[in-house]
């Protein structure tokens, strides 16, 4: 009985440990200037003991669609693609969307040469500056349902 109780409990911990890596890091988004035409450039901070570029590209697509980011030098607002209850909403989209190789991947890219890590008490906040493909990110939330269309209003 000991043994299987140890057994159990050794499996929930591998468990919660393979769910905590799919968890979204906790990071800051602002805006990095005017990117081409369907184009947003910002500049995300991912706070962890070590970040990737996915979780970079994580944040980055998670802040355009949820947050939206402040102004940058120009003081151009990119203001949130959903609305604010659409995550709670759409969970399990936002779970598959957002997982460690999901597809929001795609739809951000680091730009070369603007990478930053900064030590802090609690580990390292690593940052970089990405294009995120606002148009194709916009069609691909369309179609799932998460942002409604531009055009839905008229």
């Amino acid at each position: 009985m000991k043994r299987t109780l140890t057994i159990l409990s050794l499996l929930m911990f591998l468990c919660a440990g393979a769910m905590a890596k799919d968890k979204m890091p906790q990071y800051d988004i602002t805006g990095a200037g005017s990117g081409t035409e369907g184009t947003v450039l910002v500049k995300v901070f991912v706070y962890s003991k070590k970040a990737t570029d996915a979780d970079l590209k994580r944040a980055a697509v998670h802040g355009i669609v949820f947050q939206g980011c402040s102004g940058n030098a120009s003081g151009a607002r990119q203001p949130a693609m959903a609305s604010p209850t659409a995550e709670t909403d759409n969970a399990a989209f936002c779970e598959e969307f957002f997982a460690a190789d999901g597809p929001c991947l795609r739809y951000a890219s680091v730009v070369s040469g603007s990478y930053e890590r900064v030590k802090t008490n609690k580990g390292y906040k690593c940052g970089a500056i990405l294009q995120i493909d606002k148009t194709a990110l916009r069609k691909e939330l369309e179609k799932a349902g998460i942002v409604r269309s531009l055009s839905a209003g008229f």
